[in-house]
């Protein structure tokens, strides 16, 4: 089988994972990069921008640009049988929600995450995007901009691909577990998380310094354990309760309905939203907006 994908990225609006804004797609066959392209979004969740400072695309670049169910299409048309490879289980999850979002059905694309790969081949104190490109001797890139992203995507999987003599997308990737292990991940994770001491050392300009920062619910990107070690290496501090001094709430799991009148959360924000109502200084923050803070 010839090794043959097709790396994607996507830029979102704002902190809901179907306002998908840009996508870049770089086409991939027979372990060559045919072409790359990019193109705007009109977001399926409106022109709503939260986003602007990371990628610059604001509600002018899209309101007349293809919209989510037009862009599906064109997508599929390059893609047709080949794999999918993206940074991060983020750019799956911004693609199901966009589809949820317009009850569109999804084409049965096959994803593969390209960070995993990184994590498995390679170890290093960093594994954001720019770092491995950099690592691996690749040309310097625009991050966030959602087709030189799609392309250093490329890039990082064809370099650990080749260089392990694997010959199609599907074997160069780690064998995952059972899904009985994948399932009791995240409990035992909780269950076996001890909370980091403060890095005192750290940079006080970081936007996480002097922060205290709980969790809820389960990221896509880290475990508890590793994203609370993030959090307390850029001097935060790590609480495993809200309080009265809680700054900051993670929440993890987040869908556009969450935080809606009358719908279900966890105790833990609503304790931070009552908090917040009697006047405390309290932010909730999606897995996005957190993990585009730890890499300031």
């Amino acid at each position: 089988m010839a090794l043959d994908f097709v790396s994607i990225d996507f830029e979102t609006a704002n902190h809901q994972r179907g306002s998908v804004c840009q996508i870049g797609v770089t086409d991939v066959r027979d372990g060559r990069i045919v072409s790359t392209d990019s193109w705007f979004i009109n977001p399926p969740t409106g022109l709503v921008f939260t986003n602007t400072h990371i990628h610059g695309i604001s509600a002018s670049h899209v309101q007349h640009a293809p919209t989510w169910g037009e862009t599906l299409r064109r997508l599929t048309t390059v893609v047709q049988s080949a794999p999918i490879v993206a940074y991060s289980s983020f750019d799956k999850s911004a693609y199901n929600a966009a589809n949820s979002l317009l009850g569109l059905r999804d084409p049965g694309f096959e994803f593969f995450d390209a960070l995993v790969l990184a994590k498995a081949r390679l170890q290093l104190e960093s594994y954001k995007l720019p770092h491995v490109a950099k690592h691996l001797g690749l040309p310097s890139f625009s991050h966030h901009d959602a087709g030189a992203d799609a392309l250093a995507c490329a890039q990082i999987v064809l370099h650990l691909s080749t260089h392990t003599g694997v010959s199609d997308v599907t074997s160069a990737w780690p064998e995952s577990r059972p899904a009985k292990a994948r399932a009791s991940r995240s409990a035992y994770a909780h269950k076996q998380s001890v909370i980091p001491e403060t890095n005192a050392h750290a940079d006080p300009t970081h936007p996480l310094f002097g922060e205290v920062i709980c969790f809820s619910g389960d990221l896509d990107s880290h475990t508890r354990g590793d994203a609370q070690k993030l959090v307390a290496e850029k001097g935060a501090t790590v609480s495993g309760s809200v309080t009265k001094k809680t700054t900051l709430v993670v929440m993890g799991g987040y869908d556009p309905a969450t935080l809606r009148p009358g719908a279900k959360i966890s105790t833990k924000i609503q304790k931070a939203m009552d908090l917040a109502a009697k006047g405390q200084r309290v932010e909730i923050i999606t897995e996005q907006v957190f993990l585009e803070l730890v890499a300031r």
